[in-house]
């Protein structure tokens, strides 16, 4: 017969046991829960993020104001509603970067366009590159936003600020794509092309960046999807997004 104490010892033990293996699973459980949660998360982001959306066809573009909001799609065009809003930028009071024309902060617009899921293209022009940065990572637009920069000193300074934020870098030549790539190294970058430029140049440059960009060449409707058979565009820039409707939506 066991001693009363001893087993009085071993419930206690068992029991012990019992609970931590409890507390083990309930923290497994947990655990398993905020890491399917996050994946969540972080996967709606790259749902609409402009590598997603490039994936699913052209990228239409079309300037915006900080005085009108311009509706925009989030998922392929139509009916002339674009993908993507360019904003210019500039200093304002206090060192706040303003939208222009307007009174509008760039911190509330890229507030409004994360909770909206919109893309946008952004022109630094004369404000602070590194505010500019830093605004788009605090509102967590990192890959909904194209930074374009003013010069050489601000696209380094873009390139240093964040590894993530795609930035539009101009190639006219050949030796522009090759010092292009050369610079962005491994950051995210897109190609700046004049639709004047020769398929040629588009081909060669979308090897190594990750997004194309050009503008509208203004061609008929016939012409457009021929410049987009015979170039790899990636986000077209135009004043008016109804003509490209149609074409767009039979992107592949």
């Amino acid at each position: 017969m066991s001693h009363p104490e001893k087993a009085a010892d071993i419930s206690v033990q068992q029991s012990s046991k019992s609970s931590r293996g409890c507390f083990k699973k309930i923290a497994l459980a947990v655990g398993l829960c905020v890491a399917v949660g996050t994946t969540l998360v972080v996967q709606h982001s790259k749902a609409y993020g402009i590598m997603a959306r490039i994936h699913h066809g052209l990228i239409v573009c079309t300037p915006g104001t900080g005085l009108v909001t311009t509706p925009v799609s989030t998922s392929s065009p139509h009916d002339g509603v674009p993908s993507m809003l360019r904003l210019e930028l500039a200093n304002g009071p206090d060192g706040r970067v303003m939208v222009e024309p307007g009174s509008n902060e760039l911190e509330g617009v890229l507030a409004s366009a994360h909770h909206s899921n919109t893309l946008l293209m952004l022109d630094i022009n004369s404000a602070s590159a590194d505010n500019v940065v830093k605004l788009v990572r605090k509102t967590r637009m990192r890959d909904r936003v194209i930074l374009v920069p003013s010069d050489h000193k601000d696209t380094e300074t873009v390139l240093h600020a964040d590894s993530k934020i795609m930035v539009a870098i101009p190639v006219n030549s050949e030796r522009d794509a090759y010092a292009a790539h050369k610079l962005a190294g491994h950051h995210p970058y897109a190609a700046y092309l004049s639709p004047s430029a020769t398929p040629h140049l588009f081909a060669l440059t979308h090897r190594d960046a990750e997004a194309i960009i050009t503008d509208n060449p203004g061609a008929p409707k016939g012409s457009t999807s021929e410049f987009l058979a015979e170039r790899p565009v990636d986000i077209m820039i135009t004043q008016q997004p109804t003509q490209l409707a149609d074409t767009t939506a039979n992107k592949s």
